[in-house]
């Protein structure tokens, strides 16, 4: 209940006055059904041989009246319980996206996003269930009970008592099962998860997977995830089928008792046969709320269950060592990296180090290449320096600040990196460069110095043309060159490419790299932004003011392009072989 309770103080409590206001039309609901049965009563009766004409006529007018009653007090209560919990929905879901904007790419490497999306999807909507129509049937059935169950007592104490032993009966078998049912709801929730995970990642590869004709296979997946979805449903169902009913059938064989023995009772006059039909009535007053109790104690289970799933994802940490009070540097100039002793390996292989003992310096303004094989930890290194996972301490530093110092939003908003995958949003070309802060006249020299300019000529739409599911409209080139672009638009003291020529021609290659030396070079040195990048293509790298070489994860060489073509090493196999290729026509 730890859990739960502290939900209700971070989300619900802001809205007590509308559970108060909510709470009072639900006792006037409660109150004014109680009092029909006693009208009702009355007015039965009323209908014997010393009967009463003008008290029966007013019983019925009541009864209209406190039937209209009902309709407006019972809709306003509802109104008052389920507008919170669209509120909390709301504000869940916000709190729940920001957080996962904030956690670095070292949590979601661990999650499947087919999973994340249920919880903030179906698990959202559960606790939405339970602070709305849940909380409400807490409160409904409590009144129900207290209320009906006084006048009932009022009327014949041994009856209650008698009705309600079946009704006591069936709760003691009813919780046997809840363990059972909370079981299979956490079970149905994570089949839901994987289903939502596998057609994510099917959806996101269409294309892949008619390119290899694998429908059928990635179909058989599909049935297996949503068979064992189907398994883990139906066994929910079948625990729900062979205890949930039981309140209701208790009910009915307290009004089956009921009939028979409080008949006896009122043919005997020790209770009048207008108090009969009152105590049946309050019997079935009290059935409706007792047949939603399996379903309500159902509710809570998932919603309990719900809460925890989304908490491990609402209370997740993000990784910054530097805490709120981060150094945020002075950017009067570049900043200068030094690489100290650095080690490190990735967190699910914390055995197999991807980086090894690099020591290097990366002055202020300089253009710095590094190139290896694949493999070779060139990325991994991009990712230490922009913080995507924090580095070892000590091994890291900017202008003299170790790096795990340094304010981690103030760090990026001055780093630009363009990652080896380009990622587009299934938005406009615009968009995606701009991310959302267009400006006209930036965005056109952006577009020329990444090379597009032909190519939005041969699109529909220019700028404002879709790219598509994670661009899928555009070839490679052309995606790679709008993720440089979006790179090359925002202000930036450190610029990080990664592998950004892959995918284009040569011709395109000269043009994007005339860009990138005007970048770094065409600047005063002391306003020129320090650049980092990794390339395969060796021509790439001619105008580096240093070029580092890895290998295997180690520093095995550095210079710059002229030095290192002269010494036997990777760097001039590269360069030889590359030269060869370039001279076939």
């Amino acid at each position: 209940m730890k859990p739960l309770l502290s939900f209700f103080r971070r989300y619900a409590l802001q809205y007590w006055h509308w559970y108060v206001s909510g709470i009072v039309f639900l006792l006037a609901t409660n109150w004014i059904t109680v009092q029909i049965p006693l009208e009702l009563a009355a007015g039965v009766d009323a209908l014997g041989a010393d009967g009463d004409p003008q008290r029966l006529q007013r019983s019925v007018k009541l009864i209209a009246s406190m039937g209209v009653s009902i309709l407006v007090v019972r809709t306003l209560s509802r109104i008052l319980f389920f507008t919170p919990g669209r509120l909390i929905e709301y504000r869940l879901k916000n709190d729940l996206f920001q957080r996962l904007l904030e956690l670095q790419p070292a949590f979601h490497a661990q999650w499947k996003t087919g999973d994340i999306v249920s919880r903030v999807s179906n698990d959202v909507s559960l606790l939405r269930v339970l602070v709305g129509f849940g909380i409400l049937q807490i409160f409904n059935v409590t009144a129900a009970l207290a209320m009906a169950g006084r006048e009932m007592l009022r009327i014949s104490p041994a009856l209650t008592a008698m009705t309600l032993v079946p009704i006591a009966v069936a709760m003691l078998i009813v919780q046997v099962g809840l363990r059972r049912l909370f079981i299979m709801s956490r079970r149905s929730q994570e089949a839901l998860a994987d289903l939502s995970q596998h057609v994510l990642s099917s959806l996101q590869g269409v294309p892949i997977i008619q390119g290899f004709n694998a429908e059928e296979a990635f179909g058989e997946r599909f049935l297996v995830h949503n068979k064992a979805y189907l398994d883990a449903n139906m066994e929910l169902a079948w625990v729900r089928a062979l205890h949930m009913p039981l309140l209701p059938l208790a009910g009915g064989l307290s009004l089956a008792g009921l009939v028979g023995f409080g008949g006896s009772m009122a043919a005997s006059n020790v209770i009048t046969v207008g108090e009969l039909v009152a105590f049946t009535t309050y019997v079935g007053i009290l059935l409706m709320p007792l047949r939603s109790l399996g379903w309500l104690l159902a509710v809570f289970q998932r919603g309990i269950m719900g809460l925890e799933r989304i908490y491990s994802l609402l209370n997740a940490q993000p990784d910054r060592p530097e805490g709120a009070h981060g150094h945020k540097r002075n950017r009067t100039s570049a900043p200068e990296i030094q690489l100290r002793n650095l080690t490190f390996a990735y967190p699910d292989q914390p055995k197999d180090p991807v980086l090894s003992d690099i020591n290097a310096d990366i002055p202020s303004g300089s253009t710095v290449g590094l190139f290896g094989r694949t493999g070779s930890g060139k990325s991994t290194l991009l990712k230490l320096i922009s913080r995507a996972y924090n580095p070892p301490p000590n091994t890291i530093s900017v202008d003299g600040w170790e790096i795990l110092e340094l304010d981690l939003d103030d760090w990026r908003s001055q780093t630009s990196v363009v990652p080896q995958q380009p990622f587009l949003f299934s938005e406009s070309i615009e968009h995606n460069i701009s991310m959302g802060t267009a400006d006209a006249e930036r965005l056109q020299e952006t577009l020329k110095g990444a090379a597009l300019e032909t190519d939005l000529e041969a699109l529909p739409n220019g700028t404002n043309t879709l790219v598509g599911e994670r661009g899928i409209m555009l070839s490679g080139g052309q995606r790679q060159r709008v993720a440089l672009a979006r790179g090359l638009y925002r202000e930036f003291d450190l610029l990080l490419l990664d592998d950004v020529l892959s995918a284009v021609d040569h011709h395109t290659e000269k043009q994007l790299i005339d860009t990138l030396v005007q970048t770094g070079r065409g600047q005063e040195k002391d306003s020129r932004p320090t650049m980092l990048l990794v390339s395969h293509r060796v021509s790439a790298m001619r105008h580096a003011d240093n070029i580092l070489v890895l290998d295997e994860g180690r520093l095995v060489d550095q210079g710059t392009h002229d030095e290192l073509t002269r010494r036997p090493g990777p760097y001039q196999e590269a360069w030889q072989q590359q030269s060869g290729e370039a001279a076939i026509p």
